[in-house]
Protein backbone atom coordinates (compact mmCIF):
# COMPACT_ATOMS: atom_id res chain seq x y z
CA UNK A 1 0.00 0.00 0.00
CA UNK A 2 0.82 3.40 -0.64
CA UNK A 3 0.79 6.68 1.75
CA UNK A 4 -3.37 6.77 1.36
CA UNK A 5 -3.93 3.55 2.85
CA UNK A 6 -1.50 1.85 5.71
CA UNK A 7 -2.05 -0.71 7.45
CA UNK A 8 -1.87 0.74 10.85
CA UNK A 9 -4.24 3.48 10.70
CA UNK A 10 -6.47 0.99 9.02
CA UNK A 11 -5.37 -1.19 12.01
CA UNK A 12 -6.08 1.51 14.66
CA UNK A 13 -9.14 2.34 13.23
CA UNK A 14 -10.79 -1.04 13.59
CA UNK A 15 -9.16 -1.60 17.08
CA UNK A 16 -11.43 1.65 18.17
CA UNK A 17 -14.25 1.30 16.52
CA UNK A 18 -14.64 -2.84 17.92
CA UNK A 19 -14.10 -0.86 21.16
CA UNK A 20 -16.81 1.61 20.78
CA UNK A 21 -19.49 -0.38 18.97
CA UNK A 22 -18.93 -4.21 20.67
CA UNK A 23 -18.91 -5.42 17.15
CA UNK A 24 -16.51 -8.33 15.94
CA UNK A 25 -14.49 -7.01 13.50
CA UNK A 26 -12.19 -9.23 10.96
CA UNK A 27 -9.99 -7.84 8.15
CA UNK A 28 -8.62 -10.00 4.87
CA UNK A 29 -5.90 -9.52 3.03
CA UNK A 30 -6.07 -9.72 -0.85
CA UNK A 31 -4.96 -13.22 -0.96
CA UNK A 32 -8.19 -14.33 1.75
CA UNK A 33 -5.64 -14.62 4.42
CA UNK A 34 -6.94 -13.54 8.10
CA UNK A 35 -4.60 -10.67 9.14
CA UNK A 36 -6.17 -8.92 11.83
CA UNK A 37 -8.99 -9.47 14.32
CA UNK A 38 -10.93 -7.42 16.61
CA UNK A 39 -13.61 -10.10 18.88
CA UNK A 40 -13.42 -11.88 21.71
CA UNK A 41 -15.29 -14.87 20.08
CA UNK A 42 -13.16 -17.21 18.45
CA UNK A 43 -16.32 -19.27 16.92
CA UNK A 44 -17.39 -19.32 13.45
CA UNK A 45 -20.20 -20.88 11.45
CA UNK A 46 -19.41 -24.89 12.13
CA UNK A 47 -20.27 -25.45 8.45
CA UNK A 48 -17.19 -23.90 7.01
CA UNK A 49 -13.79 -25.99 7.66
CA UNK A 50 -11.90 -22.42 8.79
CA UNK A 51 -12.61 -19.23 10.39
CA UNK A 52 -11.01 -17.68 7.26
CA UNK A 53 -13.40 -20.31 4.89
CA UNK A 54 -15.80 -18.74 6.87
CA UNK A 55 -15.17 -15.09 6.43
CA UNK A 56 -14.25 -15.45 2.56
CA UNK A 57 -17.26 -16.91 2.08
CA UNK A 58 -19.07 -14.02 3.12
CA UNK A 59 -16.95 -11.08 1.75
CA UNK A 60 -17.56 -12.44 -1.72
CA UNK A 61 -18.44 -9.05 -3.35
CA UNK A 62 -17.69 -6.65 -6.14
CA UNK A 63 -14.46 -5.24 -5.75
CA UNK A 64 -14.49 -2.75 -7.99
CA UNK A 65 -17.09 0.18 -6.09
CA UNK A 66 -15.99 1.82 -2.85
CA UNK A 67 -19.34 1.13 -0.40
CA UNK A 68 -19.62 -1.02 2.15
CA UNK A 69 -21.30 -4.66 0.91
CA UNK A 70 -24.11 -5.79 3.53
CA UNK A 71 -24.92 -9.15 3.28
CA UNK A 72 -27.39 -11.07 5.42
CA UNK A 73 -27.12 -15.32 5.24
CA UNK A 74 -29.28 -17.58 5.48
CA UNK A 75 -28.75 -18.51 9.23
CA UNK A 76 -29.39 -14.78 9.78
CA UNK A 77 -26.62 -14.01 9.95
CA UNK A 78 -25.73 -9.69 9.44
CA UNK A 79 -22.82 -8.45 7.58
CA UNK A 80 -20.87 -5.21 6.59
CA UNK A 81 -18.34 -6.20 3.90
CA UNK A 82 -16.04 -2.85 3.59
CA UNK A 83 -12.96 -2.79 0.60
CA UNK A 84 -9.66 -1.17 0.95
CA UNK A 85 -8.66 -0.12 -2.40
CA UNK A 86 -5.93 2.35 -3.08
CA UNK A 87 -6.21 4.12 -6.62
CA UNK A 88 -8.39 1.58 -7.89
CA UNK A 89 -5.87 -1.08 -6.75
CA UNK A 90 -8.08 -4.33 -4.51
CA UNK A 91 -5.81 -5.04 -1.11
CA UNK A 92 -8.45 -6.76 1.26
CA UNK A 93 -11.63 -6.21 3.02
CA UNK A 94 -12.32 -5.61 6.42
CA UNK A 95 -15.53 -7.38 7.80
CA UNK A 96 -18.00 -6.35 10.71
CA UNK A 97 -20.31 -8.83 12.02
CA UNK A 98 -21.93 -11.31 12.68
CA UNK A 99 -24.63 -10.04 14.40
CA UNK A 100 -28.41 -11.25 14.54
CA UNK A 101 -31.87 -9.22 15.11
CA UNK A 102 -34.13 -10.62 16.36
CA UNK A 103 -32.61 -12.75 18.98
CA UNK A 104 -34.25 -16.70 18.16
CA UNK A 105 -36.04 -18.72 20.52
CA UNK A 106 -33.92 -21.87 20.46
CA UNK A 107 -36.97 -23.41 19.27
CA UNK A 108 -37.46 -21.49 15.88
CA UNK A 109 -33.46 -22.11 16.17
CA UNK A 110 -33.92 -25.41 16.09
CA UNK A 111 -36.59 -25.64 13.39
CA UNK A 112 -33.90 -23.29 11.27
CA UNK A 113 -31.43 -25.87 11.31
CA UNK A 114 -33.75 -28.85 10.24
CA UNK A 115 -35.55 -26.93 7.73
CA UNK A 116 -32.39 -26.22 5.70
CA UNK A 117 -31.24 -29.70 5.73
CA UNK A 118 -28.53 -29.82 8.75
CA UNK A 119 -28.20 -33.80 9.73
CA UNK A 120 -24.95 -33.85 11.50
CA UNK A 121 -23.42 -31.12 13.59
CA UNK A 122 -26.58 -30.27 14.87
CA UNK A 123 -25.35 -29.08 18.62
CA UNK A 124 -22.50 -27.14 17.40
CA UNK A 125 -24.76 -25.00 15.29
CA UNK A 126 -27.56 -24.18 17.18
CA UNK A 127 -24.07 -23.22 19.79
CA UNK A 128 -23.01 -21.24 17.52
CA UNK A 129 -25.96 -19.35 16.56
CA UNK A 130 -27.25 -18.42 20.25
CA UNK A 131 -23.67 -17.30 20.59
CA UNK A 132 -24.12 -14.63 17.72
CA UNK A 133 -24.33 -10.68 19.22
CA UNK A 134 -27.88 -9.19 19.09
CA UNK A 135 -27.93 -5.81 17.13
CA UNK A 136 -29.55 -4.29 14.38
CA UNK A 137 -28.73 -3.98 11.15
CA UNK A 138 -29.31 -0.31 11.34
CA UNK A 139 -26.66 0.05 14.53
CA UNK A 140 -24.13 -2.27 11.89
CA UNK A 141 -24.75 -0.24 8.43
CA UNK A 142 -24.03 2.94 10.84
CA UNK A 143 -21.40 1.46 12.29
CA UNK A 144 -19.09 0.94 8.88
CA UNK A 145 -20.21 4.08 7.60
CA UNK A 146 -18.26 5.30 10.48
CA UNK A 147 -15.56 3.35 10.01
CA UNK A 148 -15.47 4.12 6.25
CA UNK A 149 -15.64 7.76 6.79
CA UNK A 150 -12.19 7.26 9.17
CA UNK A 151 -10.16 5.17 6.86
CA UNK A 152 -11.55 6.83 3.53
CA UNK A 153 -12.25 10.77 4.80
CA UNK A 154 -15.05 10.56 3.59
CA UNK A 155 -19.01 10.67 4.44
CA UNK A 156 -21.55 8.22 3.04
CA UNK A 157 -25.58 8.24 2.19
CA UNK A 158 -27.01 6.19 4.42
CA UNK A 159 -29.66 5.89 1.72
CA UNK A 160 -27.11 5.23 -0.77
CA UNK A 161 -25.69 2.37 0.85
CA UNK A 162 -29.10 0.95 0.68
CA UNK A 163 -29.92 1.25 -2.81
CA UNK A 164 -26.28 0.25 -4.07
CA UNK A 165 -26.78 -2.94 -2.14
CA UNK A 166 -30.28 -3.98 -2.30
CA UNK A 167 -31.66 -2.37 -5.93
CA UNK A 168 -30.66 -2.86 -9.11
CA UNK A 169 -31.83 -2.09 -13.09
CA UNK A 170 -32.84 -5.73 -13.09
CA UNK A 171 -35.48 -5.37 -9.96
CA UNK A 172 -39.16 -5.97 -10.67
CA UNK A 173 -42.40 -5.60 -8.68
CA UNK A 174 -44.64 -8.25 -8.77
CA UNK A 175 -46.71 -8.67 -11.86
CA UNK A 176 -50.19 -7.43 -12.52
CA UNK A 177 -53.02 -9.56 -13.31
CA UNK A 178 -54.27 -10.96 -10.15
CA UNK A 179 -57.21 -13.18 -10.75
CA UNK A 180 -60.69 -12.32 -9.26
CA UNK A 181 -61.65 -13.72 -5.59
CA UNK A 182 -64.42 -12.93 -2.64
CA UNK A 183 -63.42 -10.62 -0.99
CA UNK A 184 -66.89 -10.81 1.48
CA UNK A 185 -65.36 -12.74 4.62
CA UNK A 186 -62.69 -9.97 4.52
CA UNK A 187 -65.14 -7.23 4.59
CA UNK A 188 -67.38 -8.46 6.84
CA UNK A 189 -64.57 -9.12 9.37
CA UNK A 190 -62.01 -6.44 8.97
CA UNK A 191 -61.40 -5.70 12.72
CA UNK A 192 -57.26 -6.46 13.16
CA UNK A 193 -55.08 -5.37 15.83
CA UNK A 194 -51.92 -2.99 14.81
CA UNK A 195 -49.34 -1.29 15.97
CA UNK A 196 -50.02 2.44 15.68
CA UNK A 197 -46.89 3.94 16.64
CA UNK A 198 -43.47 1.44 15.37
CA UNK A 199 -45.32 0.73 12.33
CA UNK A 200 -46.80 3.87 11.31
CA UNK A 201 -44.75 5.70 8.92
CA UNK A 202 -44.14 2.48 6.06
CA UNK A 203 -48.04 2.47 6.27
CA UNK A 204 -48.03 6.47 5.73
CA UNK A 205 -45.93 6.05 3.10
CA UNK A 206 -48.16 3.93 1.22
CA UNK A 207 -51.12 6.00 1.87
CA UNK A 208 -49.08 8.99 0.19
CA UNK A 209 -48.03 6.34 -2.80
CA UNK A 210 -44.44 7.20 -2.02
CA UNK A 211 -42.81 4.91 -4.32
CA UNK A 212 -39.06 6.65 -3.81
CA UNK A 213 -39.13 6.22 0.29
CA UNK A 214 -41.03 2.96 0.94
CA UNK A 215 -38.52 0.95 -0.53
CA UNK A 216 -35.39 2.56 1.24
CA UNK A 217 -37.76 2.24 4.35
CA UNK A 218 -38.63 -0.94 4.18
CA UNK A 219 -34.99 -2.12 3.36
CA UNK A 220 -33.48 0.19 6.13
CA UNK A 221 -35.91 -0.38 9.11
CA UNK A 222 -37.86 -3.34 9.32
CA UNK A 223 -34.96 -5.05 11.24
CA UNK A 224 -34.45 -1.63 13.04
CA UNK A 225 -34.28 -2.41 17.11
CA UNK A 226 -37.34 0.42 17.58
CA UNK A 227 -39.59 -2.34 15.68
CA UNK A 228 -40.68 -4.91 18.27
CA UNK A 229 -43.11 -7.08 16.13
CA UNK A 230 -44.68 -9.77 18.74
CA UNK A 231 -44.66 -13.39 18.86
CA UNK A 232 -47.53 -14.69 16.27
CA UNK A 233 -46.84 -17.98 16.86
CA UNK A 234 -45.52 -20.28 19.74
CA UNK A 235 -44.20 -23.28 17.91
CA UNK A 236 -43.12 -22.41 14.83
CA UNK A 237 -40.60 -19.63 13.38
CA UNK A 238 -41.59 -19.87 9.93
CA UNK A 239 -45.44 -19.43 11.27
CA UNK A 240 -44.75 -16.97 13.38
CA UNK A 241 -43.12 -14.76 10.48
CA UNK A 242 -45.71 -15.72 8.07
CA UNK A 243 -48.33 -14.63 11.06
CA UNK A 244 -46.25 -11.24 10.75
CA UNK A 245 -46.18 -10.90 6.97
CA UNK A 246 -49.69 -11.34 7.14
CA UNK A 247 -50.06 -8.72 9.54
CA UNK A 248 -48.19 -6.36 7.29
CA UNK A 249 -50.55 -7.47 4.60
CA UNK A 250 -53.32 -6.61 6.16
CA UNK A 251 -51.90 -3.13 7.37
CA UNK A 252 -50.39 -2.62 3.98
CA UNK A 253 -53.92 -3.14 2.60
CA UNK A 254 -56.10 -0.81 4.39
CA UNK A 255 -53.13 2.24 3.71
CA UNK A 256 -53.92 1.53 0.05
CA UNK A 257 -56.98 2.22 0.79
CA UNK A 258 -56.62 5.24 2.55
CA UNK A 259 -54.46 6.18 -0.13
CA UNK A 260 -57.41 6.14 -2.72
CA UNK A 261 -56.91 2.97 -4.15
CA UNK A 262 -60.37 0.94 -4.59
CA UNK A 263 -61.21 -1.32 -1.44
CA UNK A 264 -61.94 -4.28 -4.41
CA UNK A 265 -58.83 -3.72 -5.80
CA UNK A 266 -56.75 -3.84 -2.61
CA UNK A 267 -58.68 -5.87 -0.58
CA UNK A 268 -58.34 -8.87 -3.67
CA UNK A 269 -54.69 -8.14 -4.06
CA UNK A 270 -54.44 -8.34 0.00
CA UNK A 271 -56.35 -11.80 0.24
CA UNK A 272 -54.38 -13.19 -2.71
CA UNK A 273 -51.40 -12.05 -1.41
CA UNK A 274 -52.12 -14.26 2.13
CA UNK A 275 -52.57 -17.47 0.07
CA UNK A 276 -49.16 -16.90 -1.45
CA UNK A 277 -47.16 -16.43 1.67
CA UNK A 278 -48.86 -19.65 2.53
CA UNK A 279 -47.23 -21.49 -0.45
CA UNK A 280 -43.93 -20.40 1.02
CA UNK A 281 -41.54 -22.57 2.94
CA UNK A 282 -38.68 -20.52 4.15
CA UNK A 283 -38.02 -17.33 5.88
CA UNK A 284 -35.76 -15.34 3.14
CA UNK A 285 -38.62 -15.99 0.09
CA UNK A 286 -40.89 -14.39 2.90
CA UNK A 287 -39.04 -11.19 3.49
CA UNK A 288 -37.88 -10.86 -0.57
CA UNK A 289 -42.10 -11.50 -1.24
CA UNK A 290 -43.41 -8.90 1.31
CA UNK A 291 -40.69 -6.19 0.14
CA UNK A 292 -42.40 -6.48 -3.35
CA UNK A 293 -46.34 -6.61 -1.69
CA UNK A 294 -45.44 -3.45 0.04
CA UNK A 295 -43.92 -1.37 -3.28
CA UNK A 296 -46.78 -2.84 -5.05
CA UNK A 297 -48.95 -1.88 -2.91
CA UNK A 298 -47.61 1.70 -2.62
CA UNK A 299 -47.29 1.86 -6.53
CA UNK A 300 -51.01 1.15 -6.94
CA UNK A 301 -51.72 4.10 -5.15
CA UNK A 302 -49.00 6.15 -6.90
CA UNK A 303 -50.72 5.00 -10.08
CA UNK A 304 -54.58 5.51 -8.79
CA UNK A 305 -53.42 8.80 -7.83
CA UNK A 306 -52.59 9.62 -11.82
CA UNK A 307 -55.67 8.64 -13.20
CA UNK A 308 -58.31 10.66 -15.13
CA UNK A 309 -61.13 10.77 -11.94
CA UNK A 310 -61.17 14.11 -9.85
CA UNK A 311 -60.89 13.06 -6.11
CA UNK A 312 -64.54 13.68 -5.28
CA UNK A 313 -64.98 11.21 -8.10
CA UNK A 314 -62.42 8.97 -6.44
CA UNK A 315 -63.71 9.48 -2.65
CA UNK A 316 -67.49 8.56 -3.75
CA UNK A 317 -66.05 5.45 -5.67
CA UNK A 318 -64.52 4.24 -2.71
CA UNK A 319 -67.44 4.92 0.05
CA UNK A 320 -69.92 2.76 -2.18
CA UNK A 321 -67.01 -0.35 -2.36
CA UNK A 322 -66.64 0.61 1.76
CA UNK A 323 -70.51 0.16 2.23
CA UNK A 324 -71.39 -1.78 -0.58
CA UNK A 325 -73.72 -4.09 1.70
CA UNK A 326 -76.03 -0.62 3.32
CA UNK A 327 -78.48 1.31 1.29
CA UNK A 328 -76.66 3.66 -1.38
CA UNK A 329 -78.19 6.85 -2.33
CA UNK A 330 -77.02 9.88 -4.39
CA UNK A 331 -78.21 11.89 -1.61
CA UNK A 332 -75.92 9.57 0.99
CA UNK A 333 -72.75 9.82 -1.46
CA UNK A 334 -73.42 13.80 -2.07
CA UNK A 335 -73.22 14.28 1.44
CA UNK A 336 -69.91 12.19 1.91
CA UNK A 337 -68.23 14.36 -0.33
CA UNK A 338 -69.69 17.59 0.61
CA UNK A 339 -71.23 18.45 -2.69
CA UNK A 340 -74.50 19.52 -4.17
CA UNK A 341 -76.39 15.83 -5.73
CA UNK A 342 -76.57 17.04 -8.87
CA UNK A 343 -73.63 18.73 -9.55
CA UNK A 344 -72.25 14.74 -8.10
CA UNK A 345 -74.44 13.26 -10.74
CA UNK A 346 -73.20 15.34 -13.81
CA UNK A 347 -69.72 15.11 -12.76
CA UNK A 348 -69.36 11.49 -11.93
CA UNK A 349 -71.38 10.93 -15.27
CA UNK A 350 -68.71 13.19 -17.31
CA UNK A 351 -66.18 11.35 -15.65
CA UNK A 352 -66.84 7.68 -15.59
CA UNK A 353 -69.28 7.52 -17.97
CA UNK A 354 -72.10 5.72 -16.39
CA UNK A 355 -75.04 7.17 -13.77
CA UNK A 356 -74.46 7.01 -9.96
CA UNK A 357 -76.99 4.38 -9.88
CA UNK A 358 -75.91 1.92 -12.66
CA UNK A 359 -72.47 1.76 -11.21
CA UNK A 360 -74.34 1.29 -7.68
CA UNK A 361 -75.98 -1.56 -9.39
CA UNK A 362 -72.79 -2.53 -11.47
CA UNK A 363 -70.68 -2.94 -8.05
CA UNK A 364 -73.43 -4.34 -5.86
CA UNK A 365 -73.88 -7.34 -8.81
CA UNK A 366 -70.14 -8.04 -9.07
CA UNK A 367 -70.33 -8.40 -5.19
CA UNK A 368 -73.29 -10.89 -6.04
CA UNK A 369 -71.50 -12.62 -8.54
CA UNK A 370 -68.63 -13.20 -5.53
CA UNK A 371 -71.11 -14.12 -3.04
CA UNK A 372 -72.79 -17.02 -5.30
CA UNK A 373 -69.33 -18.37 -6.33
CA UNK A 374 -67.36 -18.11 -2.75
CA UNK A 375 -70.14 -18.73 -0.20
CA UNK A 376 -73.00 -20.95 0.90
CA UNK A 377 -75.14 -17.76 0.79
CA UNK A 378 -78.45 -18.55 -0.32
CA UNK A 379 -79.92 -16.34 -3.34
CA UNK A 380 -82.42 -15.08 -0.81
CA UNK A 381 -79.89 -14.34 1.81
CA UNK A 382 -77.53 -12.81 -1.13
CA UNK A 383 -80.50 -10.06 -2.26
CA UNK A 384 -81.00 -9.01 1.52
CA UNK A 385 -77.53 -8.58 2.37
CA UNK A 386 -76.66 -6.47 -0.26
CA UNK A 387 -79.67 -4.24 0.01
CA UNK A 388 -81.88 -5.10 -2.58
CA UNK A 389 -86.11 -3.80 -2.18
CA UNK A 390 -87.18 -7.53 -3.27
CA UNK A 391 -86.12 -10.86 -5.06
CA UNK A 392 -88.02 -10.02 -8.26
CA UNK A 393 -85.53 -6.51 -8.30
CA UNK A 394 -82.37 -7.90 -7.64
CA UNK A 395 -83.31 -10.74 -10.46
CA UNK A 396 -83.70 -7.98 -12.96
CA UNK A 397 -81.13 -5.67 -11.95
CA UNK A 398 -78.72 -8.83 -11.94
CA UNK A 399 -79.57 -10.31 -15.76
CA UNK A 400 -79.58 -6.33 -16.75
CA UNK A 401 -76.00 -6.47 -15.91
CA UNK A 402 -74.44 -9.81 -16.71
CA UNK A 403 -77.56 -11.21 -19.31
CA UNK A 404 -78.66 -14.27 -16.84
CA UNK A 405 -80.80 -14.75 -13.52
CA UNK A 406 -79.02 -15.25 -10.83
CA UNK A 407 -79.97 -18.83 -10.56
CA UNK A 408 -78.63 -19.65 -14.11
CA UNK A 409 -75.57 -18.05 -13.16
CA UNK A 410 -75.15 -19.57 -9.82
CA UNK A 411 -76.25 -22.87 -11.71
CA UNK A 412 -74.08 -22.14 -14.20
CA UNK A 413 -70.80 -21.59 -11.69
CA UNK A 414 -71.38 -25.14 -10.18
CA UNK A 415 -71.47 -26.67 -13.90
CA UNK A 416 -67.99 -25.16 -14.32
Amino acid sequence: MNHKLKWDNVEFSCKIINEVANIPIYVMNKEGKLVLEFTSDKSYNPLYPSKEGFLNHVSKSDKTELIPKIHRTDWLENFVVIPLTDDDEFYGNIILGPTVFPQSTRSSLQELIESNGIKKSQRAMMEYLQSLRMGSSWKLIHTSMLLFYIIYNKKLDFKEIIKKNYFTDGDKVLQEGISDKSIAEIRENSTFHQDPIHEKKIYQYITDGNTEEISLYWKAFHQNTDFKFGKLAKTSELRNQKNQKIAAITLATRAAIDGGLHSEVAYTLGDIYIQEIELLQNIKDLENFIEHVIYDFTQRVDKNRNMKYSKIVRDCQNYIFKHIYEDLTLTKLANHVSVNPKYLSNLFKKEVDISITNYIQKVKIDEAKKLMSFSNYSLLEIHALLNFTDQSYFTKVFKKHTGLTPKQYRNRKIGD
